[in-house]
């Protein structure tokens, strides 16, 4: 069995010789450096210089174009012209930096080319103006060029046999499914044995000879007939093979590479559909879609009316791939919001899949959010590679925060060999081989649930997607070859259609429902939660910078008649949305990603700060006053807290919530006491070590040391991480902790006052870095302020902060969106154990029946919790892909909320949107005007209901209001409106109505149920 397997693969090279001839190099170019193409561009013929094969071409994100025109040769009998590309060298090249080409024939774009898409296919007789995009390599963090370094653009034609090409195909297929079974197995016999008999009849003493190709064609109808007609047949595993290729929206490249990518992908699915009568793709995200409407029109046509054929799946749900542990829970939502309605208008579809195949964690809150915007099914794969513990479905329902369920598959696809041990991680880049349809069943763990599983096959990350050999290969195991699953190519729709069906079927049959509670927790990439600090916190800022916006633009347009800017605004958060992506916001792109963000976030923050000032400036005109400090409230709850004026702080209370009020700053009383060593005001006293670590910190009102007994609180630290280089940005080990130093070189400590507040301004240095930390008191105000600045010039160490509190307590709970989860804080199983770094928002918390602390943050992610000890991560400073990440200027804050019971009692919830969403202030003096002194557009009755959004509605005038239970608490809410309206509607997240609330004057009533989502519109 063993030789005659041998004679068959060398065979199979034998066969592979024989399908294809070269017609030669195609000489005679000219050619021109590029810049980025603009929409449509196709360049004129000027100043272009004559080009040599082999010519090498030199340049970082560099472009060229080629040209030549020329007529092909006369149609020859069973053969098919092709036009070939080589860029020599091409070995040990990772697909992000290999050279990609666009083609274009007589004004259109016709395909993309790269290492793995190396042909087009040409008509014979025809005459071609051809021109050529070429591009060189994307950045790749900081690479450049040298002289060893180069590509070259090397032109050919050939002719390709279909004849021997359907040969080779009908015997490798078998041949390699036989290879991945394995001799002992039975089916794989079987197969070999009809291979044999079939390879025997090839007559190749005189190759393209007559005989040669009745003796072939002899070979293939034994194959045809006795193996294909006979032998293959039905299976009772189904592989769904979609066509796809997953094109990261930065990474490794920057967003106008990007834009280039999905154009040579789209263009080269096209460009095989045409010859593929059968070959069905599918794509996801919106943002993708819009670049190729911007940058190829006639390309995006094409695309729009394959969609209506019935060819192109356009699915997704969200505006693009976006992180799911950084991103708000608005921010989700606008995701969602924008890629289905964008989708609809675009395409008439309407998205019911979010597919999420590369992303690097899944909040808890997601099933929720998805089933109120009209999504029923979740698509992921990157779950498969956590670090310690298998997930155990495949296939199951996922149930969120608030018990909502949703139907979620996981994507197995992997490669299978007999006798060689699996990976652990699944790929959403399938190859469609038979070892990879073998491996994608065995991989599924719900058989007895489900017999139809998934394969995307097509090159991606980078673009690319299906090519011909994989067609190729589909066409002959959607036959069934024996031994292995049929395969069948089909939409995700269909798909996870026939796989919900079946698997519902098979529940009631089992009695048994494969259901996962809670967080899908991802064991790996957990430096994603810090890496790139600058951009998280611009992202955070921008989130709360757009809802601020969107109320006040409300609040504007009902009193002071101004417009509401909904074009400028959803402008604003697409940006926002663009840089949500997966591997923007955690951190993993290369530096000139980040460049890109940082002008982005500069723009949306330009447009919305003007928005904000001229509606400012609207409203505190025509206000009746006696003159004073103008103060808006952004918040669901009445404000009572802090302003900031012209570097003081002044405490402001009774400020309506969505409103605002005309106050006379009360001036502090200087009743803060402060020395190097200690800091005292009503609430608490603070002492201070030598290094000025905080030892004690006595809350006054509760009797209690706040400080775990011989621990320091506020230790900062830096921890060695060295250990994941091939994964720098994306990782941190549990182990991370076993070499570290801590922060204790101290260069000065001054006393500072600010109004009202006061504390010490610490300065520090480590290594080459230094850390001036303001800790602070508050008159009038328990919250704590560490105000730090962090000027970082180290790589490979993180920096963190703890704090060992004085209680008891084996789980600590945290933020996430719209809502919060508790974790444990020990690590009795290899489940808790991997948790040993997870994300929060806004505030983590520690307490025990009577007390705790809560530690809140505006711009981090990154936590932890070890019995009673909470720890923030502040910074990571990786150097791949980005070999700056991190270093540089930072400011953050993050502040202490020590309290009496639980986090809910205390409003813990409250301080962190204090923290994170500013107030507005304005000195007014003496005026005349129609508006009163003090106004609230909208009052809520319950303190665990947080109105997280007020904005105008996407198709009217009409208002939406959405608002959450953040305490896990069901009861009734009251909302007061400080307008007249006419009617209130409950609607689902995409703002749909469902229901029409009952409503007395400017008041309605509703139930909100524990972390439920409630999104209002108001008519």
């Amino acid at each position: 069995m063993k030789q005659i397997l041998e004679k068959l693969i060398d065979k199979q090279k034998a066969l592979s010789g024989f399908c294809g001839s070269s017609l030669g190099a195609l000489d005679g170019f000219t050619y021109i450096e590029a810049d980025y193409r603009k929409p449509e561009e196709i360049p004129v013929d000027d100043g272009w210089e004559e080009f040599k094969q082999g010519t090498r071409l030199y340049g970082n994100d560099a472009h060229y174009w080629f040209h030549k025109r020329f007529k092909t040769c006369k149609a020859e009998p069973y053969k098919k012209l092709q036009f070939n590309v080589s860029t020599y060298p091409e070995t040990g090249w990772l697909y992000s930096k290999k050279p990609q080409l666009m083609i274009f024939l007589n004004g259109k774009l016709e395909a993309g080319m790269d290492m793995e898409h190396r042909s087009i296919f040409l008509d014979f007789d025809t005459e071609y103006d051809m021109y050529v995009y070429f591009y060189t390599e994307a950045p790749y963090g900081g690479t450049i060029y040298t002289p060893e370094s180069y590509v070259e653009f090397n032109a050919s034609l050939s002719l390709t046999d279909e004849r021997m090409e359907k040969l080779y195909y009908n015997f490798s297929v078998p041949l390699d499914a036989a290879i991945a079974l394995g001799v002992e197995n039975a089916d794989a016999r079987t197969i070999v044995k009809h291979l044999n008999a079939a390879i025997d009849l090839l007559d190749v003493r005189k190759p393209n000879s007559e005989e040669f190709y009745e003796s072939a064609a002899k070979c293939d109808k034994y194959l045809e007939e006795e193996f294909y007609g006979k032998v293959c047949g039905e299976s009772e595993a189904i592989v769904g093979a979609i066509g796809h290729t997953h094109i990261d929206v930065a990474w490794l490249w920057t967003y106008a590479q990007t834009a280039e990518k999905v154009q040579r992908s789209f263009a080269t699915v096209v460009h095989l559909m045409e010859r593929y009568p059968e070959y069905k793709f599918m794509s996801s995200q919106p943002a993708l879609y819009k670049y190729v409407k911007i940058h190829a029109p006639a390309l995006y046509e094409k695309i729009k009316e394959l969609v209506k054929q019935g060819r192109w799946e356009v699915e997704g749900a969200m505006w693009l791939e976006a992180d799911c542990n950084l991103t708000s829970g608005e921010g989700l939502v606008r995701q969602i919001l924008f890629g289905k309605r964008f989708m609809k208008k675009e395409f008439d579809v309407d998205s019911r899949i979010l597919w999420l195949p590369d992303v690097f964690g899944y909040s808890v809150s997601l099933p929720q959010i998805l089933k109120k915007s009209g999504v029923d099914k979740f698509v992921t794969s990157k779950i498969s590679w956590s670090q310690y513990n298998k997930f155990p479905y495949d296939t199951f329902m996922w149930q969120g925060l608030d018990g909502t369920e949703i139907f979620s598959y996981f994507l197995t696809a992997q490669n299978y060999v007999r006798g060689e041990e699996p990976k652990a991680y699944t790929v959403y880049n399938g190859t469609a081989d038979p070892k990879q349809i073998i491996g994608t069943w065995n991989r599924y763990q719900q058989k007895e649930y489900n017999n139809e599983v998934m394969l995307t096959f097509g090159w991606g990350d980078g673009g690319g997607g299906p090519e011909k050999d994989m067609l190729e290969k589909l066409r002959r195991l959607s036959i069934g070859i024996p031994g292995i699953p049929k395969t069948k190519i089909m939409f995700a729709t269909e798909l996870l259609d026939n796989a919900e069906k079946n698997f519902h079927k098979n529940c009631e049959i089992l009695g048994r429902v494969p259901k996962w509670v809670g967080e899908l927790y991802l064991e790996y990439h957990r430096g994603t939660y810090t890496s790139i600090a600058k951009n998280k916190k611009n992202n955070r800022k921008s989130e709360f910078l757009y809802l601020k916006t969107e109320a006040l633009s409300v609040l504007s347009s009902l009193i002071a008649n101004t417009k509401y800017e909904q074009e400028i605004i959803n402008d604003g958060w697409e940006t926002i949305l663009l840089a949500q992506f997966h591997d923007v916001l955690p951190g993993t792109s290369i530096k000139e990603v980040y460049q890109d963000t940082d002008k982005m976030y500069a723009e949306v923050t330009e447009k919305a700060q003007r928005i904000i000032n001229e509606n400012v400036s609207a409203i505190t005109k025509n206000i009746k006053t006696d003159g004073g400090l103008w103060v808006y409230n952004p918040h669901s709850f009445e404000y009572n807290g802090y302003v900031e004026n012209d570097g003081n702080y002044y405490y402001v209370s009774g400020v309506p919530s969505f409103g605002y009020k005309v106050i006379v700053p009360e001036d502090a009383s200087g009743e803060i006491k402060v020395t190097e060593k200690s800091i005292e005001n009503r609430f608490y006293k603070i002492a201070l070590d030598e290094n000025a670590n905080i030892i004690s910190l006595y809350d006054k009102e509760n009797y209690r040391e706040t400080v775990k007994e011989g621990c320091i609180m506020n230790r900062l630290y830096v921890c060695d991480d060295t250990s994941h280089i091939e994964y720098d940005a994306w990782e941190t080990g549990s182990y991370v902790e076993d070499v570290k130093w801590n922060v204790d070189n101290v260069k000065n400590v001054s006393v500072i006052n600010e109004g009202g507040r006061a504390g010490l301004c610490i300065t520090r240095e480590f290594l080459d870095s230094l850390i001036v930390q303001k800790l602070f008191l508050y008159e009038k105000d328990r919250r704590i302020d560490f105000v730090t600045d962090v000027d970082w010039h180290n790589e490979h160490l993180i920096l963190k902060a703890e704090f060992p509190i004085n209680v008891h307590a084996s789980s600590a709970t945290y933020e996430v969106q719209f809502g919060n989860v508790e974790r444990p804080t020990h690590q009795n199983t290899s489940w808790e154990a991997a948790k040993f770094e997870v994300c929060a928002h806004k505030w983590a918390d520690i307490s025990d029946r009577g007390y705790g602390v809560s530690l809140i943050n505006d711009c981090k992610y990154g936590h932890s919790a070890v019995g009673n000890t909470l720890k923030l991560t502040l910074l990571k400073s990786a150097t791949w892909p980005n070999n700056v990440d991190d270093q540089g200027k930072h400011e953050f804050t993050y502040s202490l909320y020590p309290h009496k019971s639980g986090f809910a009692e205390a409003g813990t919830v409250k301080e962190g949107y204090k923290l994170n969403q500013s107030i507005i202030s304005k000195e007014i003096g003496k005026q005349e005007g129609a508006l009163p002194n003090e106004y609230s557009l909208l009052k809520c009755s319950s303190d665990n209901a947080i109105i997280e959004t007020v904005k105008k509605a996407e198709d009217s005038d009409d208002l939406i209001i959405r608002i959450y239970d953040a305490h896990n608490t069901q009861g009734k809410v009251k909302l007061t409106l400080g307008a007249d309206f006419d009617e209130v509607y409950l609607c689902d997240l995409m703002e749909n109505n469902l229901e029409k609330l009952e409503s007395k004057g400017r008041e309605v009533t509703f139930t909100v149920k524990g972390f439920e989502i409630v999104t209002l519109k108001v008519c």
